[in-house]
């Protein structure tokens, strides 16, 4: 058996092998162990007066600082409460949302578009499996700046129909012997908003499921895409 000190009195502990659960002290258990301190202080030995303000003065910081964590948790559940209030309005309005990662339906297409800043002399459209590897490579010449809108008909390079699964979509440009990055988006209606519990809400736009944190623009009708292309 040892001996270890508590709030300035002994309190006796039993050494154990095996291992045992810890738990955080929280403002009752401090007031519990300060009441049983005073009550079983030695009569020779009395607590000292500076000592026992000084733990007064403990459990008022523990008391304020239990008071600071029930206002927070209470002002992040309202805050999630407005947040899912506002999700909701985005019901049928047109949101643009960045689409590097799709979901290929069985027997169905995947819209696209993507957006350049200058003309361009080629750019190269690179569509990837789950596994990284490469099942479509796009190529377009000569375009024009602009906003440029792609049908993939979900087939690979031999116009095989790919299965059901996530692909990767890479667009670069290259200009005058530059290459440069560009993200493609998908713009339509928003169908659904799923409140997912422990990560960002989903939305649903043109039949895929995106984090609200890949949502671009939000706005109230369709704008025109420039050109549009097959593949």
């Amino acid at each position: 058996m040892q001996a270890s000190r508590l709030f300035g009195s002994t309190i006796p502990t039993v050494a154990s092998d095996t291992t045992s659960k810890t738990k955080d002290l929280d403002k009752d258990d401090f007031l519990k162990l300060l009441m049983t301190q005073m009550q079983n202080q030695d009569p020779l030995n009395p607590l000292d007066n500076t000592e026992f303000l000084s733990q007064l003065s403990q459990f008022s910081q523990l008391e304020q600082i239990f008071n600071v964590n029930q206002g927070i948790e209470g002002l992040a559940s309202s805050q999630g409460s407005l947040r899912d209030a506002m999700l909701a309005n985005l019901l049928g309005k047109t949101a643009r949302v960045e689409a590097s990662d799709v979901y290929l339906k069985d027997n169905n297409t995947i819209d696209f578009s993507y957006e350049l800043e200058n003309r361009t002399g080629r750019v190269t459209i690179n569509i990837y499996d789950a596994d990284s590897n490469s099942v479509r490579l796009i190529q377009e010449s000569n375009l024009d700046s602009g906003q440029h809108q792609v049908n993939w008909d979900g087939k690979d390079q031999s116009g095989k129909k790919l299965p059901e699964g996530k692909y990767t979509i890479e667009i670069t440009a290259d200009n005058l012997g530059e290459d440069s990055w560009i993200s493609p988006w998908m713009l339509g209606p928003v169908q659904e908003v799923i409140f997912s519990q422990g990560s960002d809400p989903l939305v649903r736009v043109n039949d895929q499921l995106v984090p609200i944190s890949r949502i671009m623009q939000i706005g109230e009708q369709v704008p025109a895409v420039s050109n549009s292309s097959q593949s």
